[in-house]
């Protein structure tokens, strides 16, 4: 193990700088609630350390601003999967000890407020028993520095950081190491552009306001195996290692193979107002193919999987006996899909807004798929009863008598029958 700081501080290699400057940042609470999302997500911040299991650590922490307690977090949310759950030291002003527990793991640093306002920031000195990962840093990182980087490093850690304007992303050293003669600026370039995507179909933009992109970065994760395949949940997104290949080449961010991380980012970024039930899997794709319009794929994954017969199938039933919410998720996909083939971007990006301005409260699936429809009415300002009617929407009558009530004309086409 590394065990001397200084003797890793050289230009040549792609590590952390031993003094840090962590600015306060909104929770993940006031996030939420700010954007009207669905779940929380990160609000830790990257420090480019891991340390030992059962290790002494030493650090010195200067106040530089405002009087918020600041917390170092040791393991990374499903990557550590084996314990019961991460280590939190609160931090306090001056030189400080602690002792890591039997696990150990990469560093965070959580300061945060629960308002956007608080002011705050630290300037902190990581010393003994904090140990540097190999840490790619978007637009300072060389690939020649990270090649020498693994290389030296390669028994100090068992992970790998990347860091770019919007993510942080959690790999192994085994693969990471087998997959160094990638592009990594390429890669962390294109994990913000699929945060961008995302930002975009939801109208954020900018850094302040309601409308203001997340100030967190996305917290992106390896697990064993085991786990299955792709997951966000809570604090962070994870990959297994077996996808780690989609991660660490480039290409697959940003081909078809992207589709289990753009749909993972999706599901930070639903809102709660107009996902009702049983569309946890239905409404994440809004932003899903976003990404993939972003990336330029000529063919909707609708058509790729050749879903449209689903939805010819559907049809062939009495509109009395549709029910939309009683289908699959593909077939579900296809209706906001058929949205956005008829309005364009600019009907998420209208939605999106709308919700954050208006806060609606709603919570029963009665009263989320009652705002939907009238919010995409009043967005599009066309009359979508008869397209609503045809998908199956089983809500109250009095839905319907308030989409009449708004006086609106109906499109001048019919939106079920359109397809790309």
């Amino acid at each position: 193990m590394v065990s001397a700081l200084a003797d890793l501080q050289s230009p040549a290699l792609a590590i952390a700088d031993s003094v840090q400057i962590f600015k306060i940042t909104p929770s993940a609470s006031t996030e939420v609630d700010r954007l009207q999302f669905r779940a929380n997500h990160n609000d830790m911040q990257a420090t480019g350390f891991y340390v030992a299991p059962n290790s002494t650590i030493t650090l010195n922490v200067k106040i530089n601003t405002g009087t918020t307690v600041a917390r170092l977090a040791i393991g990374t949310p499903f990557r550590d999967n084996i314990r019961p759950v991460r280590q939190y030291f609160n931090l306090q002003a001056g030189t400080q000890t602690f002792t890591a527990d039997q696990y150990g793991g990469l560093v965070y640093v959580i300061y945060t407020a629960n308002n956007y306002s608080t002011p705050g920031e630290i300037e902190v000195t990581f010393g003994d028993g904090f140990i540097p990962v190999p840490y790619f840093q978007k637009g300072k990182t060389t690939h020649a520095q990270w090649l020498v980087t693994l290389d030296s490093l390669k028994n100090s850690a068992p992970d790998v950081m990347f860091s770019s304007d919007r993510t942080i992303m959690v790999a192994n050293m085994d693969e990471a190491l087998l997959y160094q003669n990638e592009d990594q600026q390429l890669i962390v370039d294109r994990l913000d552009s699929i945060i961008g995507f995302s930002n975009y179909i939801s109208g954020l933009s900018g850094t302040s306001g309601v409308h203001a992109i997340p100030y967190n970065k996305h917290l992106i994760t390896v697990r064993d195996s085991s786990a299955g395949g792709y997951m966000a949940a809570g604090i962070s997104i994870y990959f297994t290692e077996s996808l780690s290949y989609r991660m660490l080449q480039p290409k697959y961010l940003s081909n078809t193979n992207g589709w289990g991380i753009w749909h993972e980012v999706g599901h930070t970024y639903q809102q709660k107002a107009w996902t009702w039930g049983n569309l946890t899997e239905t409404t994440v794709n809004v932003y899903s193919l976003a990404s993939e319009r972003g990336f330029g794929i000529p063919v909707s994954r609708i058509t790729a999987n050749n879903s449209w017969p689903k939805l010819d199938t559907y049809f062939q039933k009495n509109i009395a006996d549709r029910n939309f919410n009683a289908g699959d998720n593909d077939l579900k996909m296809i209706m906001f899909h058929q949205l956005w083939l008829a309005f364009g971007d600019n009907l998420y990006i209208n939605l999106s807004r709308s919700t954050r301005e208006n806060r609606p409260t709603v919570s029963t699936d009665a009263e989320k798929m009652r705002y939907f429809m009238l919010s995409a009415c009043q967005i599009t300002q066309k009359d979508l009863s008869d397209f609503f009617r045809k998908w199956g929407f089983k809500v109250d009558e009095s839905v319907y008598t308030e989409i009449a009530n708004l006086s609106l004309t109906a499109p001048a086409q019919d939106i079920t029958l359109l397809r790309d």
